[in-house]
């Protein structure tokens, strides 16, 4: 008995690209594609309504981004699998495409000859991501979300280290920007910065992460002797 096409619904705003991928899908005998949308309110709209087992959403897409798109499908119907694919293959990018809610994170330059076996195998249940343009490892067919927020986090920069650091060793942003010679502003930036692709809401939860990526010294960093003794207090919320 023949097992039923995997129903998918193409997102990308890219006329040519659009145009290929098509042709591509219609030829495939494991694809049927059901739908496809040029934007992102459309992308949504249409995969809440038809409710299809994949949509292919491109990175770059407009009117309401790729990332906010997958957002609204997964919570919408969580049953629909969204997947990533771009130019892009960053670590940073692929992870904020993992916490906005896709399952798998394909680069352009390989779909044209593994997009039938990367559906087969998402459908399946498998997460399929593509090795990172800035990572010498990364596993590919089994990615959760501690795995990439700890990559993440290892490839901060010193200075976001020391930040992170204090942080996690309960440092205020005030004490953190006396530390750094820098503004208080700044500090709460930078926060936000590393906080928004992690997909973590405060201090809290970051400082849990850098504990567990293996960021956390033992040395706590140090204030000048006018900002009072050093603090051992959980971060606060």
């Amino acid at each position: 008995m023949n097992q039923p096409k995997i129903r998918v619904h193409l997102a990308d705003g890219d006329y040519f690209l659009r145009i290929g991928l098509e042709s591509l899908l219609a030829s495939s005998q494991e694809v049927e594609l059901e739908d496809v949308s040029s934007n992102g309110n459309d992308a949504v709209e249409a995969a809440l309504s038809k409710k299809p087992d994949l949509v292919l959403m491109e990175s770059g897409i407009s009117n309401v981004c790729s990332m906010e798109a997958t957002r609204r499908i997964v919570a919408g119907s969580p049953e629909i699998k969204v997947v990533m694919f771009s130019a892009t293959h960053d670590l940073e990018t692929m992870s904020r495409a993992h916490s906005a809610g896709a399952c798998s994170y394909l680069a352009k330059n390989s779909i044209s000859t593994n997009l039938d076996a990367a559906l087969l195998m998402i459908h399946s249940g498998n997460m399929v991501y593509s090795k990172p343009a800035d990572a010498q490892r990364f596993p590919v067919s089994s990615v959760n979300s501690y795995d990439l927020q700890a990559q993440f986090l290892r490839q901060t920069n010193p200075r976001g280290r020391r930040l992170l650091n204090a942080l996690a060793n309960g440092y205020t942003n005030s004490e953190i920007a006396t530390m750094l010679h820098v503004s208080e502003g700044t500090v709460k930036a930078q926060l936000a910065k590393i906080m928004e692709p992690l997909n973590v809401k405060n201090r809290v939860q970051l400082a849990v992460l850098v504990a567990q990526a293996g960021l956390l010294e033992e040395a706590r960093p140090t204030l000048p002797l006018t900002s009072g003794p050093a603090r051992y207090a959980t971060p606060r919320a």
